[in-house]
């Protein structure tokens, strides 16, 4: 599918009532890298402080909104006009999904200028005004409590939109500028906690510690350890294996074999060595 050009989109918001309303949608749109704002009536002043502060940094979308008087002027350069609202009409005309905007959009052509209408915070968009639009798009939410802050429509027809140029199924890991461990030092720090775990009488019985010795390595070669995660892991098994050996205070000591009974388990609450 063809790329799709966002700075052919604009979001329209037909006599939006709250300033900070207005914050908000310049901010979802900005995330999905929409920026291109009209404003048809609003209300309260779209540069007044509520609104920049609900912007987010969002504040040039709002600076450079379009005022409209009515939808007509504000569509009147567009191609193709969807209205966003989830009451149903008694008028024919097509509904469409969220989803099925990347279709639509494919039979577009490239030049083609789109506008996207938001109605009112309290009311939606009029049956006039939606008269105006070529497709009714409606977000499927539950009956008994449909109605959606302004904001939160604008965020999730903004969000489909930007998955039609966007791999939503990506799955990447966060980078950083940790090493990944090497082989080598994941299996010395497997041989240092099996060492431990032979003192500490864990892997018992006898016969079963090669099962058991299995069962941990892959917990922890699954885990993509990185070198810090390896030193971390070595310095708790040591700190284990110290602790609370050739202590003299006898309660430490009781407490300590306490929390390694795991008896403490049943009050869930945190033992303090030296209380």
């Amino acid at each position: 599918m063809q790329k799709i050009d966002k700075d052919k989109i604009k979001i329209i918001l037909v006599e939006p009532q709250l300033s900070e309303n207005i914050g908000t949608a310049a901010r979802a749109m900005l995330n999905f890298g929409l920026d291109s704002l009209s404003l048809v009536s609003p209300k309260q002043n779209h540069l007044s402080l509520k609104s920049i502060r609900a912007s987010a940094g969002a504040d040039f979308v709002l600076e450079n909104a379009k005022i409209y008087q009515s939808v007509e002027e504000a569509i009147s350069n567009t191609s193709y006009v969807f209205a966003c609202t989830v009451r149903k009409r008694d008028m024919v005309k097509p509904y469409c999904g969220p989803m099925e905007l990347t279709n639509i959009f494919s039979t577009l052509s490239k030049k083609s200028n789109v506008g996207i209408m938001f109605g009112r915070e309290k009311s939606g968009l009029t049956n006039e005004q939606v008269s105006y639009a070529d497709m009714i798009l409606q977000i499927p939410t539950d009956p008994k409590f449909s109605s959606l802050n302004l904001a939160q429509a604008v965020a999730i027809i903004s969000s489909e939109i930007n998955r039609i140029d966007n791999k939503y199924d990506k799955k990447d890991f966060f980078n950083s500028n940790s090493v990944t461990a090497e082989k080598e030092e994941i299996i010395g720090f497997l041989n240092h906690l099996e060492r431990a775990l032979n003192v500490s009488g864990f892997l018992r019985p006898i016969e079963k510690k090669e099962t058991m010795m299995i069962n941990i390595r892959n917990i922890f070669t699954r885990s993509k350890l990185n070198r810090q995660d390896v030193q971390t892991l070595r310095g708790i098994i040591t700190s284990l294996l110290r602790w609370p050996a050739g202590h003299k205070n006898k309660k430490i000591i009781e407490k300590t074999n306490l929390i390694a009974d795991g008896k403490n388990k049943t009050n869930n609450k945190e033992i303090d060595l030296f209380d």
